[in-house]
């Protein structure tokens, strides 16, 4: 049994001195498509990496590894200004933590580990968050450091934008299931605060 809730008869008041039409409505798209134009440049996306991906896994050189280990940063960078335009894709650090660990007899190394999060949001607004984590033993306290936060910054990269899979997968089944009961994308919400 399929129950599907609408709320096209849906009766919204305000109190006395507000009018609704005052309320900016703000939609959080994170996790989820904000246009047909997302879910299809995604999805060759997904091609351009299911491509490319093909090659590392039946190599036979590398194994069965996470593919965010074995994809460049900069071949996924590639893929993303070829599928979404240059204009079309931004990245937003939103934080890097580093710490550095002591190593007692080893004065002369350097041990720093440092953790990043980055937000990649869409030119419809679209946006996915994800973390990653960077390790580096050098001479160099400065080297260390700048290796450690580069490291850090890439691993959340390439795990924010193999993670697009997953959003799509999820819209998909949403989709399916009803669960979306403000609309699908956010040009429909737009349209329905303009009235």
């Amino acid at each position: 049994m399929q129950n599907n809730i609408k709320y096209a008869n849906a009766q919204y008041f305000a109190s006395p001195g507000l009018d609704l039409k005052d309320l900016k409505m703000e939609e959080d798209w994170s996790g989820r498509p904000a246009s047909k134009w997302s879910v299809q440049k995604i999805g060759q996306l997904q091609a351009k990496i299911d491509k490319f991906s093909y090659s590392i896994y039946h190599s036979k050189w590398y194994g069965k590894r996470n593919l965010s280990n074995l994809i460049p940063g900069h071949i996924l960078r590639q893929f993303a200004n070829e599928v979404f335009g240059y204009d079309g894709w931004k990245m937003d650090l939103q934080y890097v933590d580093v710490r550095e660990s002591l190593r007692p007899g080893l004065p002369t190394k350097h041990n720093v580990l440092a953790e990043a999060q980055v937000k990649i949001t869409l030119k419809d607004g679209t946006n996915l968050q994800a973390g990653g984590i960077g390790c580096a033993t050098m001479n160099s306290k400065g080297e260390c450091y700048g290796k450690a936060k580069k490291q850090a910054v890439n691993d959340a990269f390439k795990k924010a934008m193999l993670g697009f899979e997953q959003v799509i997968l999820a819209h998909e089944t949403r989709v399916k299931n009803g669960y979306y009961v403000d609309g699908l994308y956010s040009s429909k919400v737009e349209k329905e605060n303009r009235y």
